[in-house]
């Protein structure tokens, strides 16, 4: 059995490293020995519409970072790795030759799962974090590029994604820093025309509960966390409601982004595409009916392990 196991998110806008040991003490089953977190910026990069294609500079900010995680993987003896690619990356024409590029140079295999399977193991991580065991509820995992949701109203939980990502909204309506209005007003339409449109009925969830990194970052500007100690023991099941994400994003619209990064202490990576996080987690919550959500950092890294 592999005591040491590593899960690898490479997504649209960060690509995550969580090594982890084998544990029956922990309610997942595994206890976090190392995390990393670099940003990809794919999205940010990607020009909007159209066909999508992985680009050198892309390509080059990936691999230096997946050389970092192997040497990692190597250092701490990993039994085994589980790899992904998600968010947009799915949909990029040269993905298959980018991916095995990344193999020949790192040794790692990176599997592209549907955003239905996104949905589920981000989920399970969730769950499985906040000792949640049955329905009915509604997870979300807010990403660059995309948005997965599971939802289980008592039944078989059931994962759909949507186009709708932080960084994606961002390079799409975003031209100025700060925003202006017209700006704002763009994205939230699109927000909405997104919701609506989705391929499942989200309406009726009591429970819902958020992951991500705009979801984490809003937890900790709401809850006094510092960049450098937003972790999974500090952040799940921390509450966001309605008034406290407005309070935030009034703060943060009027600001550049490097005036986040030094008045607000946000990590430079983050901090110019929180507002269009912002505007996806608030309008989900107006969406579904609901004035509180509960927050987990653990999602699709938890779940890949927990699925081993």
């Amino acid at each position: 059995m592999t005591q040491i196991a590593a899960s690898i998110d490479l997504g649209s806008h960060t690509a995550r490293l969580l090594i982890a040991r084998r544990s029956g003490a922990s309610s997942g089953g595994w206890i976090p020995l190392v995390r990393r977190r670099a940003y990809i910026r794919f999205a940010a990069d990607a020009e909007p519409g159209g066909e999508r294609e992985i680009g050198p500079d892309v390509a080059a900010r990936a691999l230096e970072i997946m050389h970092d995680f192997s040497r990692l993987i190597r250092e701490l003896d990993v039994g085994r790795v589980h790899a992904v690619a998600t968010g947009i990356i799915r949909d990029a024409i040269n993905r298959d030759r980018f991916l095995d590029h990344i193999y020949e140079q790192t040794g790692i295999r990176i599997g592209l799962i549907s955003g239905e399977r996104e949905a589920l193991l981000s989920g399970r991580g969730a769950l499985a974090a906040l000792n949640i065991k049955q329905g009915p509820f509604l997870v979300f995992d807010l990403g660059g590029g995309t948005t997965e949701f599971l939802q289980d109203g008592g039944g078989e939980p059931k994962g759909t994604s949507i186009s709708l990502g932080a960084a994606v909204l961002t390079r799409k309506f975003i031209t100025s820093d700060p925003p202006g209005e017209t700006e704002l007003d763009s994205i939230s339409k699109e927000i909405d025309r997104c919701l609506k449109y989705a391929s499942v009925d989200l309406a009726g969830a009591r429970l819902v509960i958020g992951t991500g990194g705009s979801v984490t970052t809003l937890a900790a500007m709401v809850h006094g966390i510092s960049a450098d100690d937003i972790t999974p023991e500090r952040v799940n099941g921390l509450t966001l409601t309605l008034p406290q994400l407005e309070a935030c994003l009034a703060q943060m619209k009027i600001l550049r982004t490097a005036q986040r990064v030094e008045r607000l202490g946000l990590d430079p990576g983050r901090a110019d595409v929180i507002v269009a996080g912002s505007l996806v987690v608030m309008g989900i919550m107006r969406f579904l009916g609901v004035f509180e959500l509960v927050v987990s950092m653990s999602d699709l890294l938890e779940g890949l392990l927990i699925d081993d």
